[in-house]
């Protein structure tokens, strides 16, 4: 009964012109549109040397680890490359110069250090300031894991840990990385959106599954089967569509556009299909919560969340919005679902590490369990009294 529930679904499902379009045709002309406005941006993106400053005025109660360490990032930082240049000019200068030289643009950044940590100030957000970042980022995750390792008396002769001291290990792994498509990171959002997209499907489905919104609701609700049964059958069919679409767009984007989605497939998949599924699931929740809104507006809801969603990951000139929610509210970007998948696609693209790719696993994984649980609680209460 399963399989017969399934492909009914399936055939009803593929039929829908205009939701095939919304969630097929249109993100296809969206990429088509990024793909013309920044075909040049690769090569006029072309990183170039990036100015920054090395605040190194003594601070008190510096000891010889922290000195140690500070010496070992400004190392890391001379052997970075882009190409055959280093990829910084490192000014070593004062706390107040700094300053100065930042409110001017002479820097696109500068570093403190204090005896714990690294601290990196910036007066804009882009291209440069992300890589000041990312390379601060790095270096402290290497050290983090230098320190663990001898916490627990790991087996590291001392040419290993001079090695992993300075850095060799990471400067490897960053100039192995300076061929990276800018244009890519323009098309990780708008597949984030796409993704999200397949909240339709769910809305639809749960339109034609509840008898107080539909005839064809009306009609499953008397058949001799569990609400769940259905309900399972409507959710694999919707993810059968929608995730051959997701696969349609990701191909698209790839191979007729040039989109750099890097090596990881295995894991792009993944994300591509727990996306889906929060997709789905959250359109289903969201239909069958608003049982006497249209169904034009609920897509429209629908919609508007999305855009919003997409507009707090960066997708519309809001990098600096993006970059700050990150810094000051991380768990708000956690809640953003785009941002949750196009940050995904980001760390699998440009990190050698996963650790951070692993825990927006767990996140899209934790959603997909709270909707399930959601939705069937719903459709556990849920009765109808014919009249």
């Amino acid at each position: 009964m399963f399989g017969h529930l399934y492909l009914y679904r399936l055939k009803v499902l593929i039929r829908n012109k205009s939701l095939l379009f919304w969630t097929l045709i249109f993100p296809v002309l969206l990429g088509l549109m990024f793909s013309i406005a920044f075909s040049e941006i690769d090569q006029s993106g072309k990183i170039e040397t990036i100015p920054v400053g090395i605040v190194s005025e003594p601070l008190q109660d510096t000891n010889d680890e922290q000195l140690a360490k500070q010496a070992a990032f400004v190392d890391v930082l001379k052997q970075i490359k882009s190409g055959e240049a280093p990829l910084f000019s490192i000014q070593e200068i004062s706390k107040q110069e700094a300053e100065q030289r930042l409110e001017e643009g002479d820097i696109a950044g500068y570093y403190t250090f204090d005896p714990s940590s690294i601290q990196l100030a910036i007066a804009s957000t882009g291209l440069s300031q992300t890589i000041l970042k990312n390379v601060m980022d790095g270096f402290l995750q290497t050290n983090e894991k230098i320190n663990e390792l001898m916490a627990i008396e790991a087996p590291l002769t001392e040419k290993q840990l001079s090695a992993l001291s300075v850095g060799s290990a990471f400067v490897k792994e960053e100039n192995q990385n300076q061929n990276m498509s800018i244009k890519s990171f323009y098309f990780f959002t708008l597949v984030a959106m796409a993704i999200l997209y397949g909240f339709m499907w769910g809305i639809r489905n749960a339109q034609d599954q509840q008898a107080n919104q539909s005839s064809k609701g009306i009609r499953l609700s008397v058949i001799p089967q569990k609400k769940l049964l259905v309900f399972s059958a409507n959710i694999l069919a919707g993810f059968t569509v929608f995730f051959t679409e997701v696969l349609l767009i990701l191909s698209i984007f790839h191979f007729v556009y040039q989109v750099d989605f890097g090596q990881r497939w295995q894991w792009i998949l993944l994300v591509a299909a727990l996306g889906t599924l929060n997709a789905l699931l959250l359109g289903n929740l969201v239909g069958n919560l608003l049982p006497s809104m249209g169904l034009a507006q609920k897509e429209g809801l629908g919609i508007a969340v999305t855009m919003t969603m997409s507009f707090f990951a960066g997708m519309m000139g809001s990098q600096e919005i993006k970059y700050w929610i990150d810094l000051h509210v991380p768990l708000l970007a956690k809640l953003n679902l785009v941002n949750l998948i196009s940050e995904s696609f980001y760390q699998l693209y440009y990190y050698r590490s996963l650790e951070d790719f692993y825990g927006n696993l767990l996140w899209l994984t934790a959603f997909i369990l709270m909707i399930s649980f959601s939705n069937l609680l719903f459709e556990r209460r849920v009765q109808y009294v014919a009249v």
